[in-house]
Order: C-alpha cells, then sequence, then structure tokens
C-alpha cells in the first residue's frame, strides 16, 4: 500500500470488531514504533500489551471514564525510558521523550492501518493511575494509551485546513503556495 493512502486512511475509532488479531500484527506494530527516530539513537521506547479484559477494565479510571478503550481487542502503553534518555541529555530527555515518542505512536498506527486495522492514540490519561495499576516504574514515562482493533465503524474523512494557510516561506507570516509566484500572496 503506498504510504499517502496509508496516512489518508488512518482513522481513530472507538468501535472495534471483535474479529481475534494476530500476535504478528502486534509485533510488526511494536517493531514500526522501534523504528521511529529517537534522540541520539538511545531508543528508550518501551510497550506493554494488553488483551486482558480485567487489566482493560482497570484503566478506564485512568482514562477518565472513556469505557470505549476497554472494548478495544488490544492496547499498547508506550512508555519512554527517561533514565536512558537522561544519561545522554540530562534536562532535554522529557522533551525528547515526547518527540521521539510522537514519532513511535505515528509509526505504529501506519503500521495497523496498512493491515487492515485501527488504533486510537488516547492522550487524555492520568498517567500516575497508569503506572498504578500496570507496575510501571517511576523513571519510565506513559506516553501513550493506543486502543486497537479491526474497525466496526467508519468515521467521515476529518476535515483538514489548508497547506497554504499554514505554510511560510523564508519567515513567519510570510505565505508560500505551490505554483504560486511568491508576489501574488504576500499582501
Amino acid at each position: 500500500m503506498d504510504v499517502t493512502k496509508v496516512i489518508k486512511e488512518r482513522r481513530s475509532i472507538r468501535r472495534f470488531s471483535k474479529k481475534s488479531i494476530n500476535d504478528d500484527i502486534i509485533l510488526g506494530a511494536l517493531d514500526a514504533a522501534l523504528w521511529a527516530p529517537s534522540a541520539g539513537n538511545v531508543q528508550d521506547k518501551e510497550f506493554i500489551v494488553i488483551r486482558n479484559d480485567k487489566t482493560k477494565e482497570s484503566l478506564v479510571e485512568a482514562v477518565f471514564e472513556q469505557n470505549w478503550v476497554a472494548h478495544a481487542p488490544v492496547i499498547i502503553i508506550l512508555l519512554s525510558n527517561l533514565s536512558k534518555l537522561r544519561l545522554k541529555f540530562s534536562e532535554r530527555a522529557e522533551f525528547y521523550s515526547l518527540v521521539g515518542g510522537g514519532a513511535s505512536l505515528e509509526n505504529m498506527l501506519l503500521y495497523l492501518t496498512s493491515e487492515g486495522l485501527q488504533g486510537t492514540h488516547v492522550g487524555l490519561f492520568d498517567e500516575l493511575v497508569v503506572k498504578r495499576v500496570l507496575g510501571v516504574p517511576d523513571d519510565r514515562r506513559v506516553i501513550s494509551i493506543i486502543a486497537l482493533g479491526y474497525p466496526a465503524e467508519k468515521p467521515p474523512v476529518p476535515q483538514r485546513i489548508e497547506l497554504r494557510n499554514v505554510t511560510f516561506f523564508e519567515n513567519y507570516g510570510d505565505k508560500w503556495t505551490k505554483n504560486v509566484p511568491r508576489e501574488t500572496y504576500l499582501h
């Protein structure tokens, strides 16, 4: 599948089919996440894969009662090992964990889409509750909770802002538009 097509077909869903997910797909998604860039190639990402219904239910409190999360066939917790990052980057470790975590998350979501699944990044969560429920060490940062499975819904294509409204040439505010002479859209 063409990467642009995969990018544009990715959706955040909240209703999943009951179709089981092959372990090879989960492992493929985790491998895709590991291939994302990391600051200084520190490779700080770790994962917790959750299939157990009781464990999924225990995370509902952490995601502020978003009950749909517990109905996903699989939940992946994306972690960053801050200790590894701090050894090399000290005060910038938190920032790099988030930037690298976002890249890993997107790789994972795109891989899932290419395999016919969808994964939803759950960004609203209480990190301390997630850590308590799953026994995550203090030096780990919870980057994302990804609820995933085969979709049981087909959300509409979301609207996107036009590229020309958010792209500038050389300096912020100097608008840039492909194939339009620069002087025609600056003022």
